[in-house]
């Protein structure tokens, strides 16, 4: 689904990922795993064509034919609204909180794909159900709910959707452990119901108990790549090897 070739990306000259190439299979959940400052958001920034004031990305980033780094600002408008789908850290800081959040998620959702505001009160609640929450927090504001229960509502939207690519950098990070094992649960039936997903985490538990495929990043540049399972039971890299001592 996504290829990237050669990827490097210098702020103000500096390089903050250097000559990186993977593969992001459709239909899987990849992990891009490494510790902070390994150049994981800022591939994903290249990705997006997001990257900051000062920064310069070069080689090849293909979706589906698409080269993302040569593609026009309208063309990656497009590519953003209609085949992407992104859940960034704090799910907090994706929502105004002196919005409802019935006008907030309709933005999210259904303001994408044109529907109404009945059509998207009664799908909304329904995909609101599969994921335990009542409709009632239409009515709420974002600060009125959890962390949990907002990533919840950012699933609830991408299944809404039903986006090509979910991006989610570090969607675990501020859930303690029992809210983030059922935030995976959920991943993962958006990724049953279609949908390819990149998880960013510095994590390894989350890596293996939700990812197919990992990447894993060092410095700024790809130190080793496979399926969760080859990589864990047989690691090829010193930094893959730290990371799984320190798991234990």
């Amino acid at each position: 689904m996504l290829e990237a070739k050669g990827l490097s990306v210098k702020i103000n000259g500096i390089p903050v990922v250097t000559n990186s190439s993977f593969f992001i299979p459709e239909g899987k959940i990849t992990a891009m795993i490494g510790e902070s400052g390994s150049g994981k958001s800022m591939t994903v920034a290249a990705l997006l064509r997001m990257l900051p004031a000062g920064a310069l990305a070069s080689g090849e980033i293909r979706f589906m034919g698409t080269d993302l780094l040569k593609a026009t600002n309208e063309e990656m408008a497009v590519l953003r609204k209609k085949e992407f789908f992104t859940i960034f850290q704090d799910a907090l800081n994706s929502f105004n909180p002196s919005v409802k959040m019935d006008r907030q998620l309709y933005a999210f959702s259904a303001g994408r794909v044109g529907d109404d505001q009945e059509s998207f009160r009664k799908k909304m609640k329904a995909i609101l159900g599969k994921l335990s929450l009542s409709a009632e927090i239409l009515n709420q504001y974002p600060f009125e709910l959890s962390g949990g229960m907002l990533q919840r509502c950012m699933i609830a939207c991408a299944l809404y959707v039903k986006r090509a690519l979910l991006i989610a950098d570090e969607p675990t990070s501020a859930l303690d452990k029992v809210v983030q094992k059922e935030f995976l649960k959920w991943l993962r039936l958006l990724n049953e119901s279609g949908t390819t997903v990149l998880i960013i985490t510095h994590d390894l538990d989350v890596v293996a108990d939700v990812a197919d495929e990992m990447i894993v990043m060092r410095k700024g540049e790809i130190v080793e790549t496979g399926a969760v399972a080859d990589v864990l039971a047989r690691p090829t890299h010193e930094y893959t090897k730290r990371l799984l001592d320190s798991r234990f």
